[in-house]
């Protein structure tokens, strides 16, 4: 996801390799420097999770070493913008098994400041700053399979997990101190997949009974401190606050994507069938990226309605724009079940997609 309100994931590593990065400036991260990653570097072989950093000039993913049982190296790595010289972040390599689920279970990556990326696992979000440790952001219990920030990076709101008996609230933290800012939608329905307003004072998301029924009780707005609770249409799933705040996109159950104002009203349906997945909001609000009919990445001109396909995905796949709105960054397995990703960069215009890294 990417746009007014982008989902993200940190990690911190229980073992560490040696891997040196050149030293920030205060206007952003230098690259990572070639020489310097030494034998840590195998660990970056493989992608999962990319993340564009914000001057778009380098990418971050979770990388693996493949072929090395179970558990092999794992890191948080950082390339150039054309998947060249990747190396891993100091403090984030991992040869066995890591604190929580720290790499092993890679849900959400996001850079959301020059300095700092946040990365998810099964249990935890952490801060990982480019040239310092990695840490748990805050001490909220329970597990966060998807969390959305704000523009500024100040804030995430964190779903509870999606699973039979697992109802819980929407939690929204503040960045880098963890501290708890509110909890929305009580305990007694799965309030799931949030998307934080451009601003971070209001969040979107949905209810749902803690079932297997796969019922919704519709798409919901708050406070980001859990007032003003309201349902803002009666169904409807993978909500996105558009990155100016006037519009929230989401799917409805016939699989249409649908936008409707934040103050609720009637929808308008952007693509009327076969959409699979809201991937987000292109920075400018002027397209949002979806999986549409047969597998494939599609963008809309939000404008016009207009549609164009991209390029054909297959298991996996993880998309974020590009902080210019001109390219998306794509990652997609061969194969299901496949340990190893190619990675992607595709021009919104319909452009040749470049192969950065193959599988």
């Amino acid at each position: 996801m990417s746009g007014g309100s982008r989902a993200l994931a940190v990690g911190a590593a229980g073992m560490v390799l040696a891997a040196v990065v050149a030293g920030c400036a205060s206007g952003g991260a230098r690259p990572l420097a070639a020489p310097a990653v030494g034998r840590a570097s195998p660990a970056c072989s493989s992608t999962n999770l990319p993340a564009w950093s914000p001057d778009g000039t380098q990418i971050a993913f979770v990388g693996r070493r493949l072929g090395h049982g179970p558990l092999p190296q794992r890191a948080i790595c950082i390339a150039t913008a054309d998947g060249k010289n990747a190396a891993p972040l100091p403090q984030t390599v991992c040869t066995r098994r890591c604190r929580l689920d720290l790499i092993d279970s890679p849900t959400q990556l996001f850079w959301v400041r020059p300095n700092l990326l946040l990365y998810g696992d099964d249990f935890r979000i952490f801060t990982i700053p480019v040239a310092g440790t990695p840490e748990p952001l805050g001490s909220q219990p329970g597990s966060y399979e998807q969390f959305s920030v704000d523009s500024a990076g100040d804030r995430v709101a964190a779903g509870f997990s999606n699973c039979p008996q697992c109802a819980g609230p929407v939690t929204v933290l503040s960045v880098p101190s963890g501290r708890l800012v509110g909890r929305i939608g009580g305990t007694t329905l799965d309030n799931i997949t949030p998307s934080l307003s451009p601003d971070g004072t209001q969040v979107v998301f949905v209810r749902q009974p803690a079932d297997d029924s796969g019922r919704t009780n519709g798409i919901w707005t708050a406070s980001a401190d859990g007032s003003h609770l309201r349902r803002l249409v009666p169904e409807g799933f993978t909500p996105l606050w558009s990155p100016a705040g006037d519009r929230i996109a989401y799917l409805a159950p016939s699989g249409a994507l649908q936008l409707v104002a934040p103050q609720g009203g009637g929808s308008r349906t952007l693509v009327a069938r076969s959409v699979g997945w809201l991937f987000g909001w292109s920075p400018d609000g002027k397209q949002i990226a979806f999986q549409g009919q047969g597998g494939w990445l599609d963008v809309v001109d939000v404008a016009t309605g207009k549609v164009q396909k991209l390029l054909r995905l297959r298991f996996s796949p993880s998309v974020v724009w590009s902080p210019s709105s001109q390219e998306l960054l794509v990652k997609t397995q061969p194969l299901r079940q496949n340990r190893c990703a190619s990675l992607w960069r595709v021009p919104a215009g319909g452009g040749k997609p470049q192969l950065l890294r193959n599988c």
